[in-house]
């Protein structure tokens, strides 16, 4: 039986996508700028873009966050606003406005039940504590691990080894890592050896080298999952 639950943060937990896109609006009203609505379109896939570079070891952490808004704001064609205020206004209001996904916490609380739940995240260490402080995300978890804070990114071997190392009494047979990200989350568990659950509410293709052992659509079909294990 599983029994230990390494679970992503980001658009698994937490709406990443939907909190970043209020907080671009929230920037862009405090640089003056009127908001439209293909802005959000436009950050998600640079972003997502960067982040991807960043798990590949294209580009570093500090890289990513300086080069973010400044190309951002130039596909735009932006000019009158600067990327590094911009960028800390962003950061500002994405800190402070988390957002659940969807029937997230009734999912944490079922499998808090059955185990031990740790939060597996890449990200920037103040901007995760706050998210998770507002969120009272502490309340469903035992603990989480953020990139930033042990020094590399999922799926990098270094920062598995330090989660696996801090997990007490550690069972990869007990083990089960839940997350949307292929490239992050279920590479990471595959070259862990640790059985996958790809939650996959928008019904992605399978693309790469990662395979999940499960995909799921819902938290239902998770626990559904979980439940057979």
């Amino acid at each position: 039986m599983k029994n230990i639950f390494l679970v992503d943060a980001d658009d698994t937990i937490l709406d990443f996508h939907g909190a970043s896109a209020l907080a671009i609006k929230a920037a862009f009203e405090k640089c003056g700028i009127a908001w439209q609505e293909v802005y959000a379109d436009v950050f998600k896939t640079l972003n997502d873009g960067l982040w991807e570079s960043l798990e590949r070891k294209e580009l570093t952490r500090k890289e990513l966050i300086e080069k973010r808004f400044p190309l951002y704001l130039q596909a735009l064609g932006i000019t009158s606003v600067d990327g590094g205020e911009f960028n800390r206004q962003y950061l500002h209001f994405l800190a402070t406005n988390p957002i659940f996904v969807t029937g997230a916490e009734a999912f944490l609380k079922e499998i808090g039940k059955m185990g031990k739940v740790y939060i597996v995240t890449n990200g920037t260490e103040y901007i995760q504590k706050s998210r998770f402080d507002i969120s009272g995300l502490w309340g469903y978890i035992d603990d989480a691990f953020v990139s930033e804070r042990i020094g590399f990114d999922k799926p990098a071997k270094e920062y598995m080894d330090y989660v696996l190392s801090h997990i007490p009494d550690f069972d990869k047979e007990r083990a089960v890592w839940i997350g949307d990200s292929l490239s992050a989350d279920i590479r990471a568990a595959n070259e862990a050896g640790i059985e996958s659950v790809w939650f996959n509410p928008k019904q992605k293709p399978l693309v790469g080298t990662a395979k999940p052992q499960h995909i799921a659509v819902d938290f239902e079909e998770i626990l559904q999952i979980l439940w057979k294990m």
